[in-house]
C-alpha cells in the first residue's frame, strides 16, 4: 500500500505514487525519471547550511525547544556525523514507510551498482554530470546488507554542522554533527536483526535495540 503523502510534501513532485525528496537526483525536465536513493549534493549542501528538510525543502524548526529528526545508522554515530540533512518529524514518518531501505523491506545493496554514467541526459542545461560519477562508496556497499536505521530527535538549538580536518578533507562540510550532542529521543525504525558490527556499534553508543 503506497503511504499517504504528508502535508508538508503536498508541493514535491510525484512518481509512481511516492513524493520525491528534495534532496533525491533529478534530471531538469520529467522526460527521464527521478532516481530515488541518489542524492544530489549541491541539494544537499544548501539544506544542510540553510537548515532545510530533506524531504519537504522546507525550513525546520527555529522556535525555542523545536525539534529536528536524524535517520541514523550505527556508523554515523561512531564517526559523529551523517552525511543526510535533517528531517520534520512527519517527513522522517513518510521516509520510513516509502523507502525499503530505511523500513527493511530490502536487506541489502543491490550487488551491482547502478550505473549512474548511463544516466547523463546530455542536456547541457541539466546538472546530472554532478551525481552521475563513479563514488568509490557506492561500489563499495555493492552487494552489501543494508545497515538498520534509527530515528533520532534533537533539539533544534544543538543543530550544528560537521566539517572535515583541514588536512584530510579540505575543511569540506561532511554533514550534520552528532558526536557531543545528545538526543531527545531515539528508535529503531528498521525491522530484522542487527549483523554482529552494527550491534556492537549499537552497544557501544547506547542506541535502542527495540
Amino acid at each position: 500500500m503506497t503511504p499517504r503523502i504528508p502535508k508538508r510534501m503536498a508541493g514535491c513532485p510525484v512518481h509512481g505514487g511516492l513524493a520525491v525528496p528534495e534532496v533525491a537526483a533529478r534530471h531538469r525536465t520529467d522526460a527521464r525519471p527521478p532516481l530515488f536513493g541518489i542524492n544530489h549534493p549541491v541539494r544537499v549542501n544548501t539544506l544542510l547550511i540553510g537548515k532545510g528538510c530533506g524531504n519537504c525543502g522546507q525550513r525546520l524548526s527555529t522556535r525555542p525547544g523545536g525539534k529536528y529528526t536524524v535517520l541514523l545508522r550505527p556508523g554515523d554515530v561512531t564517526r559523529g556525523y551523517t552525511g543526510e540533512p535533517a528531517l520534520h518529524s512527519e517527513c522522517a514518518r513518510y521516509a520510513v514507510e516509502a523507502c525499503p531501505m530505511l523500513n527493511g523491506q530490502m536487506s541489502g545493496y543491490r550487488s551491482t551498482p547502478r550505473d549512474l554514467e548511463a544516466e547523463r541526459c546530455g542536456d547541457p542545461q541539466c546538472d546530472c554530470v554532478l551525481w552521475t560519477n563513479a563514488s568509490p562508496d557506492r561500489q563499495a556497499r555493492a552487494g552489501a546488507p543494508a545497515s538498520p536505521f534509527w530515528a533520532a530527535v534533537y533539539r533544534q538549538e544543538d543543530y550544528r554542522l560537521h566539517r572535515g580536518d583541514k588536512g584530510r578533507h579540505g575543511d569540506v562540510l561532511l554533514g550534520i554533527a552528532l558526536r557531543g550532542v545528545e538526543w531527545v529521543s531515539c528508535r529503531k525504525v528498521t525491522s530484522g536483526d542487527l549483523n554482529i558490527l552494527d550491534l556492537s556499534r549499537a552497544l557501544l553508543m547506547g542506541l535502542p535495540l527495540d
